[in-house]
């Protein structure tokens, strides 16, 4: 008979039933059972009564009498029974049959907390999650009339941390967190408890308190590769890149195909600067689960370190296979244009385009492409993008490029204005200015054009930028010249031979053949005069 409890047993009998009950909760808290997310497969302990061997009855003349009812005893045999082949059958991965025989049970013997434990374990193996959460709702109201031991308090965490891997894979992760909490107020070893608690944390962006969890259950004995890539994938992604390596590093030591872990330890090795170690960690990830974004990092990777062969290769392998995909897309369209494919990126940009006509960015791009030798549809593409993302000022910075390359430099001067009034900063300030200068001189407004391209100088000056300020220097000397500061013009010019290179050949030839009459009208007192 099964050593089960009964909550209507007559009060002379209550010390008896509670030794039973203190015999049942040691043997069910010593021994392993299903656990929800991954199942250990090992028998409750079930005490039976032995029954006697009966000797064969003699032949009797007169018929047999009917059998007897069933006991209340023999329910309990009975129960006992299917509840081993149930689990015999959980064992064999028969989660089914398991299911339909731990129900027979329990309909034998309804208080076989066992059985309802066991098939809530198979049932959330199975995907039944509101199944599984209701018959640990009724475990628990079957052991709620038990007398509070150390053992029952385990069970009870058991129940807490099955809640909460429940709530993990319903992705309902305040939940989890009170479930887990509530099994390590009830037994604060459970490692199972901590593990889940810093996944139902890290789910939450609880980094820090997610990482003290995942460190927690690993000193409580949890050994499982997953708990390490959990702790190594969040001091990854909180940026404590030499403490992530070693957890990852254990990780892949148990798990070598661990692909979380070989991911998060490719990010790991790039903000290290280890770029061959990183692509080799992403390829071996993609060995194990082809996932399209695992393709896309590795492409960006490859692109990064100049291999845009491979790089626009794995791209394309990507849009093949997800044509919809916007990042492979652009990604394949920037190694395009990295790899001096200008022509392949124009044609992809122009389908973009059309399968996304209101993306400001890839009319951008395009136009950027087709400004060299296109500047009427950079032109089109670039007002395009500014109408759609008006506030963005590297669009209009585009328009005025174009309209400079057009030679239509008062439209130019329009648009910059304007966007120069906004007071922008970096780069969207310095190509203003250097397309405004630019408009300026050519319509002759030197003042102006000198203004500007004395800011140029100082940008250059600040960044090094040794090329372009010589170029900028031909320019400013050229202004000064125009405007009769002959003594101004005659240093700049000098300041500019002196930093010209042989890419400067043309302007170094013109300055020659102006620093003769240029000196000689200083001797002879032309141009403005100081004071």
């Amino acid at each position: 008979m099964l050593c089960v409890v009964r909550k209507n047993e007559r009060d002379d009998n209550r010390p008896r039933e509670r030794r039973k009950i203190a015999a049942k909760m040691r043997a069910f808290t010593s021994r392993k059972v299903f656990i929800m997310s991954k199942p250990i497969l090992a028998s409750l302990l079930i005490v039976l009564m032995a029954v006697a061997a009966s000797a064969q009855p003699a032949r009797q003349t007169k018929p047999a009498p009917k059998p007897a009812a069933p006991t209340t005893e023999d329910k309990s045999e009975q129960a006992a029974s299917l509840f081993d082949a149930g689990q015999r059958a959980h064992e064999a991965g028969d989660l089914a049959k398991a299911v339909e025989l731990y129900g027979k049970a329990l309909e034998l013997d309804a208080e076989l907390w066992q059985a309802e434990f066991q098939r809530g374990a198979a049932l959330f193996s199975l995907g039944k999650l509101a199944e599984a959460k209701a018959s640990l709702a009724r475990v628990n109201a079957l052991l709620a009339d038990y007398p509070v031991t150390d053992q029952l308090k385990q069970i009870f965490a058991r129940i807490q941390i099955s809640l909460g891997e429940i709530a993990l894979a319903e992705s309902k992760f305040d939940d989890a967190e009170k479930a887990f909490r509530k099994a390590l107020e009830l037994n604060p070893q459970a490692a199972r408890a901590q593990s889940g608690l810093a996944e139902a944390l890290y789910s939450t962006n609880q980094f820090a308190d997610a990482i003290a969890a995942a460190k927690a259950a690993i000193a409580a004995g949890d050994e499982r590769p997953a708990i390490f890539a959990l702790l190594g994938v969040t001091l990854t992604v909180t940026n404590k890149f030499d403490e992530a390596l070693p957890a990852l590093n254990e990780a892949l030591k148990r798990e070598p195909k661990n692909a979380l872990a070989l991911l998060y330890r490719a990010e790991v090795f790039i903000a290290q600067n280890k770029l061959a170690e990183a692509a080799a960690d992403l390829r071996a990830s993609l060995a194990v689960e082809a996932n399209p974004r695992t393709k896309l990092r590795l492409a960006s990777l490859l692109a990064q370190s100049k291999q845009f062969e491979a790089a626009s290769a794995l791209f394309q392998e990507v849009v093949n296979e997800d044509p919809a995909n916007a990042d492979a897309r652009t990604g394949l369209t920037a190694a395009l244009i990295d790899s001096g494919k200008a022509e392949a990126a124009v044609a992809e940009l122009e389908r973009l385009i059309k399968a996304e006509p209101n993306r400001a960015v890839l009319r951008a791009q395009l136009a950027e492409l087709l400004l060299p030798k296109q500047p009427e549809k950079a032109l089109e593409q670039y007002r395009a993008a500014a109408e759609l993302d008006p506030k963005n000022a590297n669009h209009h910075v585009g328009v005025a490029s174009a309209l400079v390359k057009l030679r239509k430099f008062q439209d130019a001067v329009s648009v910059l204005i304007p966007v120069l009034a906004t007071n922008p900063t970096g780069d969207i300030e310095y190509y203003a200015r250097t397309n405004l200068a630019t408009a300026y001189f050519e319509l002759d407004d030197f003042p102006n054009a000198a203004r500007e391209f004395v800011w140029i100088l100082n940008h250059q000056a600040k960044r090094g930028d040794r090329k372009r300020t010589a170029i900028t220097l031909y320019f400013v000397g050229i202004c000064l010249d125009k405007l009769g500061d002959y003594e101004q013009a005659l240093k700049v010019y000098n300041q500019f031979m002196e930093l010209a290179s042989s890419d400067n050949q043309l302007e170094i030839e013109k300055v020659k053949l102006r620093l003769p009459p240029l000196k000689r009208q200083i001797e002879m007192g032309k141009g403005k005069k100081k004071g």
